[in-house]
């Protein structure tokens, strides 16, 4: 059985993206990010992409993880802030904490191509 069963299959991924998505526009270092975005188009974006990530039956074909997120600038501390929204999340909807977990690893392993590197300058200020 996939993670994406276990989690319900598309109701299940879709009523935690839903949930996510709320808490995600309104964490105070994340909702910046989507503010001149159409909230629904992410929320779906979201959503095709955790399905396919999560061995689901439908392909992600929107642009990839790197180019899409490149120009945001983003740093471990916001992939930390949405991890924990993740866990958040999942843990109210009853998921179970194995469950849980690789999803987390699942996204954990977008890390490198979604945190832009800093220069040692920035690093030191």
């Amino acid at each position: 059985m996939t993670l994406y069963e276990r989690l319900g299959g598309a109701a299940g991924v879709d009523a935690a993206v839903r949930e996510l998505s709320v808490r995600i526009r309104v964490h105070p270092m994340l909702s910046p990010f989507f503010d001149d975005l159409d909230y629904d188009q992410i929320v779906e974006h979201r959503a095709d992409y955790l399905v396919a990530i999560l061995g689901g039956p439908e392909e992600y074909t929107g642009r990839g993880m790197r180019d899409s997120h490149r120009h945001l600038g983003l740093g471990n501390e916001h992939i930390d802030a949405f991890l924990v929204l993740v866990r958040e999340t999942l843990g109210d909807l009853d998921v179970s904490p194995i469950d849980i977990e690789q999803t987390v690893a699942a996204l954990e392993r977008l890390r490198p191509v979604l945190v832009v590197p800093r220069s040692a300058s920035e690093k030191s200020a």
